[in-house]
């Protein structure tokens, strides 16, 4: 069983009188990627705030490697914690190098004061994050999808057991998303270190996570991912009148008054794209339907006619009354 690393035993959280999220009881484990989820507004950031030390617990204890948060210094608790960010609202005008270096701060009163061997492990880490080429490149003239692996790369120059990540990939497109995930899952299996991050990216979350820490109703819960996904209805209670979370395809679908219906036989990429076109623009797909295009190979063929493309489908079929029906979703 894996060292326990952070442990939060009764914790309340919140400002003053007011109660954000009560009676905490979970814990991090040594090589584990643990997820916070919940909806804008539940207390994500006053919780990860109140483990920093940045912010005076309500009730109960906080311990980073059985030693209690509050009662070590802001320094102790950066050597036991390291941080990474959203974004930084000014890029210092350094290098790459010097930026990673700034994570061995906490063990010194200035950064002159670095050793040989903490340099070499700013290369280490660098390598690590595989951005070692832009070692000598300046920080604010370098991409942010870039500038994230780079601030990554400095909270674990820290050295710490636990980094905590405040939605790392909120500004970052879809590939780079990915590349951070799946980087955090590397790192940890190879260091045995811990990350604790707050993520509206509920897919990566639960494809990726070791555990899920769901906050809502002032309360944490925390489980394996598919079970709380299952148990505590996450993609459900992340719905709204405007989006619905299908089962089916494991994704959050804009909800839309269907006025035709259709079926789709085929299982290739074009049939995916041909339902997903056909859902976009008010057709329902349903495998009842008394009308169905059929896909073979890069054909789409309906009735007695082949279309040559997807838009081509979807223009005959909104033109055509006899696909009308009444029901909504």
């Amino acid at each position: 069983m894996n060292t326990e690393i952070l442990r939060l035993e009764n914790v309340t959280v919140g400002y003053g009188s007011q109660k954000i999220v009560s009676s905490i009881n979970a814990s991090i484990s040594e090589n584990e990627l643990v997820a916070v989820l919940g909806k804008n507004g539940v207390g994500k950031s006053t919780l990860i705030n109140s483990i920093l030390g940045f912010q005076k617990i309500l009730n109960g204890s906080i311990l980073i490697e059985n030693q209690s948060i509050q009662k070590l210094s802001a320094q102790e608790i950066a050597q036991e914690i390291a941080v990474v960010l959203p974004r930084l609202s000014i890029v210092p005008k350094i290098k790459v190098s010097e930026l990673v270096a700034m994570g061995r701060l906490p063990y010194h009163k200035v950064l002159k004061k670095i050793s040989n061997e903490e340099l070499s492990l700013v290369d280490e880490v660098l390598e690590m994050v595989g951005i070692y080429d832009l070692k000598t490149h300046y920080a604010n003239q370098i991409s942010e999808g870039q500038l994230q692996l780079v601030m990554i790369a400095r909270a674990l120059c820290q050295d710490s057991k636990l980094v905590i990540l405040d939605e790392p990939t909120s500004n970052l497109d879809l590939a780079n998303q990915y590349k951070i995930f799946n980087l955090l899952n590397e790192i940890k299996s190879k260091t045995n270190k811990s990350f604790l991050m707050i993520t509206h990216n509920v897919d990566f979350a639960i494809e990726k996570s070791d555990k899920i820490w769901w906050i809502e109703n002032n309360e944490l819960k925390e489980n394996i991912p598919e079970q709380a996904a299952f148990e505590f209805q996450i993609m459900q209670k992340l719905s709204n009148q405007n989006l619905s979370y299908d089962s089916d395809t494991n994704r959050f679908l804009t909800k839309k008054n269907f006025r035709k219906s259709i079926g789709v036989k085929g299982n290739s990429e074009l049939a995916f794209w041909v339902k997903n076109a056909l859902m976009r623009n008010g057709i329902q797909v349903e495998n009842n339907a008394e009308n169905h295009i059929e896909i073979t190979e890069n054909n789409i063929i309906f009735g007695n006619q082949k279309f040559e493309n997807i838009q081509a489908i979807i223009n005959f079929i909104q033109q055509n009354e006899k696909y009308n029906h009444n029901r909504s979703e």
